[in-house]
């Protein structure tokens, strides 16, 4: 019993004599290097804005606040805006004047895979929007156009049919629509040779040959794997003096590497950054879409708020620690003696 005892009293001596001596230089705070996901470190705590040069942005919804999003975009350097209403509505002669105010173009964008089976909607569309031009003070800049063959459900058995159509579909607009800047999303993988007017040659070449510009979309989550995956287009439209645009996605549910959902916006802004050394003056670089990217968290922010909380609670948690061991000490120390001279047999029964 006496060993027990004398044993209890040993524990709570040395817990207290180590909280007290707990080094407190290892609760300073550092920020000059904050940890992001991906192993990745940001050496600075204010967010990196993505440069000026030719950068877009997909809006989808048009029911998404006007001035919100529009100063969103101004406050990231967006030039231009591929906005989605069919109707052009009163929302959409809004966008456009105070995108004007921000010196912001804006495309209609707009896409549906069944205008590769019958094209008859896709050109009302296009009369409406030739009509809208024709009656309002603030024009679209043009039409961009996001049909994905990919997306039928027979598209892997009838691979080449549905690019032969989706060429040919660039192709007439080119023909039929002159005076209108078409652009078209592309993924990166249209490698499949496609005769198409007596001439064999890749996909991706046959739609940029035809088509204004080509928008690819490079989904991964480094400025480097962007540019190995669309090696191949890159390489084409320099030599042919097109124009392309690589994109980023903020939100995927097709795996890490597919988006920059998990390492948030000042890791995109940066990885965005090193892309325009990647590519052509020329190029642009695209985001989709304008509300994923405008809710992607700021890791670095969150690292910091972390790494502070982290610390506060564990300099709290040591100094209670710390001070009920010292209560608990000075209430008890006459029975410690007692029951340490019992042990050494310095009071006898």
């Amino acid at each position: 019993m006496k060993r027990i005892l004398l044993l209890i009293n040993s524990i709570f001596i040395l817990l207290f004599i180590s909280s007290c001596s707990i080094n407190t230089s290892n609760t300073t705070v550092d920020t000059t290097t904050v940890s992001i996901p991906i192993s990745t470190t940001v050496e600075t705590t204010t967010e990196e804005i993505i440069e000026q040069k030719p950068l877009g942005t997909w809006w989808w919804n048009k029911n998404l606040d006007i001035d919100e999003y529009l100063e969103f975009a101004r406050d990231n350097n967006v030039t231009e805006i591929y906005f989605c209403d069919y109707s052009f509505t009163d929302n959409f002669k809004s966008l456009l004047s105070k995108a004007n105010n921000y010196s912001i173009k804006v495309y209609l964008l707009a896409g549906e895979k069944e205008w590769l089976n019958d094209r008859s909607n896709l050109d009302k569309l296009i009369n409406n929007y030739i009509e809208f031009q024709n009656n309002n003070e603030y024009k679209l800049s043009g039409i961009h156009l996001d049909i994905e063959p990919h997306q039928f459900s027979d598209f892997s058995s009838n691979r080449y049919d549905y690019l032969y159509k989706l060429i040919n579909l660039i192709k007439t607009n080119e023909e039929l629509y002159t005076t209108i800047d078409f652009n078209y999303d592309i993924p990166f993988w249209l490698d499949d040779i496609i005769e198409y007017n007596n001439i064999s040659k890749e996909a991706y070449k046959h739609i940029i040959d035809y088509a204004n510009r080509v928008f690819i979309m490079s989904y991964r989550d480094e400025a480097t794997k962007m540019v190995d995956v669309s090696m191949n287009e890159i390489k084409y439209a320099k030599d042919n003096n097109k124009i392309l645009f690589l994109s980023a996605e903020t939100y995927s549910l097709e795996g890490d590497q597919v988006s920059y959902l998990e390492e948030g916006k000042t890791y995109m802004n940066h990885e965005l950054n090193k892309l325009r050394d990647l590519i052509p003056d020329n190029f642009g670089i695209a985001i989709h879409n304008i509300k994923s990217w405008k809710e992607l968290k700021n890791w670095v922010i969150h690292s910091i708020f972390y790494f502070i909380l982290f610390h506060f609670l564990s300099f709290f948690t040591h100094f209670f620690i710390s001070y009920y061991l010292y209560m608990y000490i000075i209430v008890n120390l006459p029975q410690l003696i007692l029951f340490n001279n019992i042990y050494y047999g310095k009071v006898t029964n």
